[in-house]
This record gives C-alpha cells, structure tokens and sequence, in this order.
C-alpha cells in the first residue's frame, strides 16, 4: 500500500504544491513548475496532473513504470530517477503523439529514496516539468 512519507508530509503544509508546472494559464498542475508567468494562479490548478508513482508515495514494492495523467494532451519528454546520494539515470522515453496520459517504464529499483524528473510538451509547445519523490520497500 502507498502511504504519505511523515516527514515529507510535514514539510509540505503550509506550502503551495509545486511539484509540477504548466507554462499556459488554465493548464497548471499539482506540482507543475512554469517556463513562464501565468495569468491564472498554479495553486487553482494543482490537482489536474496525476502520477504513478504519486509524489510521497511508500511503496511495498518497486513500480515499474512511471506515468502522468494531464487535463489537456502531452507529449513527455523526459523522465529521469535518482536515488538517494545517487547521480540521476536518464529513462528511455517513447516517442509518441500527444496525448493526456503519458508513460514510461522505469529501470528495476532497490529498496530507497528517489526522486523522478519528468517534463512533457504540449503539442503547442508549452512546456511542463514535475518531480515525485518516493520510497520503496
């Protein structure tokens, strides 16, 4: 089963999600970072990108893909995992049409931390980037 990290869930209250941003106004999601200002504030927007793992996941086993679900189609264009204390590994990312749920297998992980960076393109051009940080056990 996946549980919220304790710590991790204390180090986020009070705080705006910011995990992953939309560029556009009205396409801003749950920890969505912005190549540019926004009209709209990211904070109405945060639970409009869905990932698997989910950010503060705990998970009894290793995933084997990493996906993310976005209000509007997306093409994703990288995905990279780190352990913890560990240099990032880029994972092969398929090309493919734009579309609202997105996926990537990921390498076997061991027991640990990690963190995943993602960004996606929308098809026009816009950009997003996320991070989800997790455990497996």
């Amino acid at each position: 089963m996946r549980h919220l990290f304790p710590l991790l869930a204390v180090a986020l209250v009070g705080v705006a999600p910011a995990a992953a941003q939309d560029a556009h106004a009205g396409h801003g999601s749950h920890g969505a970072h912005a190549d540019h200002a926004a009209a709209a504030p990211a904070a109405h927007y945060a639970h409009e990108v869905t990932t698997s793992p989910a950010d503060g996941a705990m998970m009894d086993g290793p995933p084997d893909w990493f996906t993310a679900t976005f209000p509007h189609p997306m093409i994703l264009r990288t995905v990279t995992v780190a352990a913890e204390g560990r240099p990032p590994v880029a994972v092969p990312v398929a090309a493919g049409a734009a579309t609202t749920r997105v996926a990537a297998d990921l390498p076997p992980l061991r027991p640990g931390t990690y963190t995943l960076n993602w960004t996606a393109e929308g098809a026009d051009g816009h950009s997003m980037t996320g991070a989800v940080r997790f455990m497996v056990h």
